[in-house]
């Protein structure tokens, strides 16, 4: 939410109320009458009023609902703040106090960025998500972008550059601006005023506002409180925990170690959890050579089926179930040679990651045709027309990113290739 007060208040009386939902405003601001905020006033989150849920008034089951880390800042959000707040990620709010900073990775907050967006229901393709917050330059991250080499800072990168100042992304507001942040991770269960929570029945626990840790704030609030029976939770997920010890790459011991096609498949799925959503896991994979590794991993394995290939296709699509997929393909199998089957859920697949593309499946290397044989790069070719079918709502953006990686060099290769083997079979045969 952001309130802006009249200019002149003595001339009008109206304010403008304006609204950012994932990282974009909406079309319409509210006017509403001009309030003055004295200093001791109170903001309260939820619904019901939390007073009156307290009492015998409100009667019945009351809405369950989530608190989310939570900010109020005394300055308005600009349309690319809002854009580089939602890009960051469900941590952005440690980008204010130094535990979980910004990261300044282009493609990994693209990667990010795209799958956020897919998942948003959001009406349109994610090429129009992007035109519609005015950053549709991200389209193009990935590795061609890192190749042309990053910028020597935030003031001399140029469209060429990883950086997130390039596109204008980098988030520019300073910690004095913060009223109050609140999140679960600070929860304490004394009160201010040192009575215990268990003597006061309306409390739960108390958040303490981690805005004040920047001293030069003048007007930061005090702690919060929480109402009602319910506890905070803290969660952990599976990523940050990898994140602190040392990143996705700690787990490439795993796949050096998989002995058959099935654990090789579930040691690149716990990889794949761990890098979701995750824009510091997936920096590591991408800009520091997990992706390469797990690729000369591969390539010296030589046990690759179609467990495998659905798993790194998954690292570079969106939406796309490796699960559902053999799950399908045993129940669908080919009837007809060279008919082409219409993948369940490929019209939401969204290609997210070039990099995961470009290292794992067009690699000629590790899906050798002499090796594998012809049924793992058709089906890899499937999978790619599932991206740009006719029925695809993001088709287009698809289409652009695969001509990123010479998609039509990359299949006029492997025709050949194919031909050659052929020729040469005909030949030993004859």
């Amino acid at each position: 939410l952001a309130y802006l007060p009249p200019k002149r208040p003595m001339l009008s009386r109206k304010a403008v109320l304006g609204m950012f939902v994932d990282g974009r405003p909406l079309e319409a601001e509210v006017r509403v009458e001009s309030v003055n905020l004295p200093p001791n006033s109170r903001v309260h989150i939820g619904a019901p009023n939390p007073y009156l849920a307290s009492t015998p008034l409100v009667k019945g089951s009351l809405p369950t609902w989530d608190l989310g880390p939570t900010l109020m800042f005394s300055t308005l959000l600009s349309n690319r703040d809002a854009t580089a707040i939602f890009a960051a990620g469900p941590d952005f709010q440690g980008m204010f106090w130094g535990d979980r900073p910004q990261r300044l990775s282009l493609t990994a907050t693209a990667t990010t960025a795209f799958s956020m967006l897919a998942e948003s229901g959001e009406q349109g393709s994610v090429a129009g998500a992007l035109r519609r917050r005015g950053v549709p330059e991200v389209e193009a991250a990935g590795h061609v972008m890192r190749e042309r080499g990053p910028g020597n800072g935030p003031v001399s990168a140029g469209p060429d550059s990883d950086s997130l100042a390039a596109v204008n992304l980098l988030c520019s507001l300073q910690a004095d601006y913060i009223v109050f942040g609140f999140r679960a991770a600070s929860s304490s269960s004394s009160m201010r005023d040192g009575l215990s929570s268990k003597a006061m029945r309306q409390f739960s626990l108390r958040l303490v506002n981690v805005a004040q840790i920047n001293s030069t704030n003048e007007s930061v609030s005090t702690d919060a409180i929480v109402y009602g029976k319910g506890g905070v939770i803290s969660p952990h997920c599976f990523a940050d925990n990898v994140q602190w010890i040392g990143g996705p790459n700690v787990l490439m011991p795993l796949v050096n170690a998989a002995r058959s096609a099935r654990s090789l498949a579930l040691a690149l799925r716990l990889i794949r959890e761990s890098v979701r959503l995750h824009p510091p896991n997936l920096e590591m994979l991408q800009g520091g050579g997990g992706y390469r590794m797990m690729g000369v991993l591969l390539r010296q394995k030589r046990i690759m089926d179609e467990s495998v290939l659905d798993q790194c296709f998954a690292f570079s699509v969106h939406g796309f179930d490796p699960v559902a997929m053999m799950e399908y393909s045993s129940m669908n199998e080919f009837s007809v040679p060279g008919v082409q089957p219409s993948w369940p859920n490929s019209d939401r697949w969204v290609f997210a990651d070039l990099d995961a593309m470009k290292y794992l499946l067009l690699n000629h290397q590790v899906w050798d045709l002499r090796g594998s044989g012809p049924e793992l790069p058709l089906r890899l070719l499937s999978f790619l027309n599932g991206l740009v079918a006719q029925h695809s709502a993001h088709k287009a953006f698809n289409s652009r990113r695969l001509h990123l990686l010479g998609i039509v060099r990359w299949t006029l290769h492997l025709m050949l290739e194919a031909a050659e083997l052929y020729s040469a079979a005909e030949a030993h045969v004859a």
